[in-house]
């Protein structure tokens, strides 16, 4: 991410050397390092200080030049044309090549040199994943930066964005093929619990194994290789068909008309709301394709070959438990493999496991150190300015702040109609989507692109973090189910089993009733 950021902000003339991430205790903090600074615990330096320092300062000035060209010849579309055109088929094919080498049949040198093909692969899909962000989300947000200075609301602006990410949908789509081709195999596909139905079926079992061809290795809930893949869950595609087959309204998933927001916008810029509009609704499926695709896939691959490297280690008596091969990074489990003599030992991996068991009973605070004022772009040149504005519009829109108030169980609204189901809260995320029955609101820390494989099945979102540019927002309008974003205590005061109704019009959770309370 580092690599990454630091490439993006260059070529676009940012202010920032890059974006700094640290792990403490198990938890992930990052932050936008300016490009002189960086170390200073100081407050900002006064503004006239700024002004004169970034039309003088040699990177400052080089920093202008780039931001000045990359508004004029526009990378990022040019990154969307080539993802679209090329690219997305070739992280696909990619994928489709290392998914075709079976880890069960390789013997343990292989192994190692498929896990160590896998790490490559990975690393440049995680790098490509963070590049491509500087596309899709500086899209977006020019659009959502430029709405403020013209008087938009930005949940109204995000609306318009709606129907471009069919990437979103696609797991739904791959439902309601599945259901009607069990329809005409004279199956209800409301009553699929098992998918040795499905893959008896003439019709249906052939796009059941293009689904998980597509998706069966992509991790779900997580970015970590301990998450469960699509193919993992077979309940949770079961359902996905049921939810599919029982052809659930799409409420808010039309495209929005902008001609009420265009309105609002002063006449001499709507030619340029038309070309900012027209530029992030090309970027904004990208977010949603490009992760599953340069992140979940690869991840998932590789978690595939670490469930055999643990089996084999077991048998070995090189660990004392399958699991504990997630306490390895790759290049250690490479080694154990080939039995080098610095791999790590059982009795080591052991501790590593019961030392990352332990950080996961922390509460981590939501800063290190006191909150940073977001930084000031008024005295920088035009282009960098402008830069800036954009940079600061998509991060801002990513996640809510955590440091701002408000009532319990409220949060951003995405959608209009409410919804009233049982809450299915995602302490285990994946145990979850193993018991979730179509309807049932879903209520988690966060998703992430990766849900969208089995995500149709929720009748509406809950996420306790995020914001309008997060990916639970993106799904809740893509599938046009209501969602409530960044709700404050979700995680805390819902209970698995509660009855709730999500209410995004008035962007807040109520519980009706309590798990377990007499009806």
């Amino acid at each position: 991410m580092t690599s990454a950021y630091r490439d993006v902000f260059r070529q676009w003339g940012a202010p920032l050397e890059t974006m700094a991430v640290e792990f403490v205790d198990g938890k992930m903090f990052r932050r936008l390092v300016p490009i002189v600074g960086a170390n200073r615990s100081a407050p900002p330096p006064p503004k006239p200080l700024v002004w004169v320092a970034a039309r003088l300062h040699p990177e400052f000035r080089r920093r202008e030049k780039a931001a000045a060209r990359a508004l004029r010849d526009r990378p990022d579309q040019v990154a969307i044309d080539g993802w679209a055109t090329n690219e997305r088929n070739s992280w696909i094919t990619r994928n489709r090549a290392l998914q075709a080498l079976d880890p069960s049949v390789l013997d343990d040198a292989a192994l190692a040199g498929h896990v160590d093909a896998l790490e490559a692969h990975l690393v440049a899909g995680w790098l490509r994943h963070h590049t491509l962000h500087g596309s899709d989300l500086g899209s977006i947000g020019d659009l959502l930066a430029h709405g403020v200075r013209w008087g938009l609301d930005p949940v109204a602006v995000m609306g318009l964005l709606r129907g471009a990410s069919p990437a979103t949908c696609e797991g739904r789509s791959f439902g309601r093929r599945i259901a009607a081709a069990l329809r005409t195999d004279g199956i209800d596909p409301e009553t699929i619990s098992d998918l040795d139905i499905v893959r008896g079926a003439p019709t249906a079992a052939p796009i059941l194994e293009e689904y998980l061809d597509l998706f069966g290795w992509r991790v779900v809930t997580s970015y970590d290789l301990e998450g469960l893949t699509t193919g993992e869950l077979p309940s949770a595609t079961s359902a996905l068909i049921r939810a599919s087959a029982a052809g659930a309204e799409d409420h808010d998933a039309t495209t929005e008309d902008p001609s009420a927001l265009r309105a609002i916008v002063p006449a001499a810029d709507r030619v340029l709301f038309d070309d900012l509009l027209g530029k992030a609704r090309r970027a904004y499926g990208v977010r949603d394709d490009n992760g599953p695709l340069t992140a979940e896939w690869p991840i998932g691959l590789m978690r595939r070959a670490y469930l055999e490297a643990g089996r084999r280690l077991v048998e070995a008596q090189r660990l004392t438990a399958p699991e504990h091969v997630f306490e390895l990074d790759s290049p250690e489990v490479a080694a154990v493999l080939r039995s080098a003599g610095a791999a790590p030992s059982a009795e080591e991996a052991s501790q590593r496991a019961a030392n990352r068991t332990a950080q996961a009973q922390l509460v981590p605070p939501a800063y290190l150190g006191p909150p940073l004022p977001d930084p000031d772009p008024s005295p920088l040149p035009p282009s960098m300015r402008r830069v800036m504005e954009i940079i600061l519009a998509a991060v801002s829109n990513l996640e809510v702040d955590q440091a701002a108030g408000g009532a319990d169980l409220t949060g951003l609204g995405i959608g209009r109609h409410s919804h009233r189901a049982v809450a299915r809260v995602a302490v285990d995320p994946d145990a979850v989507l193993q018991t979730m029955q179509p309807g049932d609101v879903l209520v988690a820390t966060w998703t992430a692109p990766s849900y969208n494989a089995v995500l149709a099945i929720a009748g509406a979102v809950v996420v306790q973090e995020g914001g309008l540019l997060c990916h639970a927002a993106v799904m809740a309008r893509e599938l046009g189910i209501p969602a409530v974003i960044g709700c404050r205590g979700a995680m805390t005061l819902i209970c698995d089993g509660d009855v709730v109704e999500v209410d995004p019009a008035a962007g807040e959770v109520r519980i009706i009733e309590r798990a377990g309370s007499p009806s």
